[in-house]
């Protein structure tokens, strides 16, 4: 009698038609499908790999990220050898949010295959995230040094060179993801944030044109575009890309508050008020909508209204100072000075624009005119040393360069210092509030000159004080005001300060200075009214 062989009871492995048909279904998006195959054979085979790949990808797949997170560290603990399985467990920390875990998933992942350029960009976004932006760095170089065609690398290298501020790296980075690949309309988007970082408003321009022309329905870029439009006064051009954003995001508060603000400066009012309250009716806790709509009926004369929304963005944010300033300035409170922010701010806006409105427009020529009364005065073409207190974009700097030793200015904007800086006539620039400058500042200065500043200080009693018992030697101050016919400073509803002679005169005797010269004098144009201006030469 033939001896039959005993059949071989232990096995391993499910069958090769079970994995076919697991492969099968998980390719064909059959994922209930191959869900439920998979747990079959995990019932039975717990350590089978595959099984658990398959599983956690369809379970990551379908939403359900902690359960594939669950499935994703079992396949390393079944096969810690898998580079692949840390690596996608390393995308699932990162996507739930467990960065540190990502890392170390990441970083195990590149220890098992050094050169898989990807996991090292995968590493490097991860670092970004948590703000590890040198380790990022390294990252993404190591994957560029790896795969330098790797155009999504270069882009995240230029997106952390901009965090660090490295803002030239970042050009760099970003041009080369473009050259590697044209149609990266997000490389193109970024390379326009980095060009407006820097100022270089008409090359952002370009940039964000070519993002919006490769992807249409980009709105950020639209909003980006529109910002510098604005920036840069090209109002027009600015409202139809606040629209076209419109058309993509009608539920965009903010977009319909920019566009507001563009028809307020096209003194289209009305219009600026309409999209301003849609702004305010999808976000009704801004108080920036609030003190936006005040300044409109401020703007119209329509004073009521105007106080109440500015009382509306102050009880949102009750250290909100700019609304604050301009409900004083039509309630009659007097504050000392206009907060910095509200200035900086202000004048951050106007920069780009500044001296065409101000002196195409509104006739500005203060700068020229005092230069001339100070050469007239020292009846000499040397004047030593000068600090420009408030010196903006420049103006009194160009007019008086020549004149000078040593030309120093100061200002609160930085936008505004930008633009003094390309017109290369100073020997030092400041980005300073002008009362800290006094204060903290080396003072040894023959002028001390203020061109429309003091507007926006009521109270002048410390910038005489300082520079009295401040600088080292006697020299002269010359400043120019709007006038008020008072006894003292003034609020006006423009928000401005005027000041009457009668106090500039009583600051002089308590300080110690001497009225050399003094004339009333046009400052600008404003809504078609000559706004009247004191200029003053002191000596001390």
């Amino acid at each position: 009698m033939k001896k039959t062989k005993k059949a071989n009871l232990k096995v391993n492995n499910p069958s090769k038609q079970q994995v076919s048909k697991l492969l099968e279904y998980y390719q064909k998006g059959r994922f209930d499908e191959a869900e439920k195959l998979s747990l079959e054979i995990i019932k039975y085979f717990p350590n089978h790999v595959m099984s658990w790949k398959v599983l956690g990808s369809v379970l990551g797949a379908t939403g359900r990220k902690y359960e594939a997170l669950d499935a994703k560290q079992t396949v390393v603990q079944l096969s810690p050898q898998d580079f692949e399985a840390y690596y996608n467990l390393g995308n699932t920390f990162k996507e739930l949010g467990i960065l540190e875990k990502a890392v170390i998933s990441f970083s195990h992942a590149i220890s098992l295959k050094p050169d898989y350029a990807q996991a090292h960009n995968n590493l490097g976004n991860t670092f970004q995230e948590l703000g590890r932006l040198d380790e990022a760095v390294a990252s993404f170089t190591e994957a560029i040094v790896l795969n330098p065609d790797y155009a999504q690398a270069h882009n995240n290298l230029g997106n952390t060179f901009q965090e660090l501020g490295r803002l030239d790296e970042a050009v760099t980075s970003f041009t080369q993801a473009i050259v590697l690949r044209p149609d990266y309309a997000k490389a193109h988007y970024n390379l326009g944030n980095t060009l407006t970082e820097l100022g270089r408003l008409e090359k952002a321009v370009a940039s964000y044109n070519k993002a919006i022309a490769l992807k249409p329905d980009f709105a950020e870029a639209h909003t980006n575009l529109a910002n510098t439009l604005t920036e840069l006064g090209r109002l027009d051009k600015a409202l139809a890309s606040y629209n076209q954003v419109i058309a993509l995001k009608p539920d965009s508060a903010d977009a319909y508050s920019n566009l507001g603000f563009i028809f307020r400066s096209l003194d289209r009012l009305e219009e600026a008020i309409t999209s301003t309250n849609k702004a305010i009716a999808l976000k009704p806790d801004s108080p920036e909508y609030y003190s936006n709509l005040g300044a409109m009926f401020h703007q119209l004369g329509r004073l009521d209204e105007a106080v109440a929304n500015y009382n509306k963005a102050i009880a949102l944010k009750p250290d909100y100072m700019r609304a604050k300033h301009m409900l004083a300035a039509l309630t009659g409170e007097i504050p000392k000075t206009a907060p910095r922010d509200y200035v900086e701010r202000l004048f951050d806006y106007f920069a780009n624009h500044f001296e065409k409105t101000l002196v195409d427009k509104l006739e500005y020529r203060i700068p020229k005119v005092v230069s001339e009364i100070i050469i007239k005065d020292s009846k000499s073409n040397f004047l030593g040393s000068i600090t420009d207190l408030g010196c903006g974009t420049g103006l009194f700097g160009v007019e008086i360069k020549k004149f000078s030793k040593y030309l120093e200015g100061v200002d609160l904007s930085q936008k505004m210092l930008k633009k003094a800086e390309e017109k290369t006539v100073y020997d030092k620039l400041i980005k300073q509030d002008i009362l800290d400058y006094l204060s903290n500042a080396n003072l040894n200065f023959d002028y001390f000159v203020s061109t429309d500043v003091f507007i926006y200080i009521g109270d002048l009693d410390n910038v005489f004080r300082l520079i009295k018992s401040r600088n080292e030697k006697g020299g002269k101050l010359v400043f120019s005001t709007e006038d008020y016919n008072g006894e003292g400073f003034f609020l006006e509803q423009s928000g401005r300060y005027s000041h009457s002679k009668k106090y500039i005169d009583g600051l002089c005797k308590k300080f110690g200075f001497e009225i050399s010269h003094f004339v009333l004098h046009p400052l600008r144009k404003e809504e078609n009214k000559i706004i009247i201006g004191g200029i003053y030469l002191l000596t001390f």
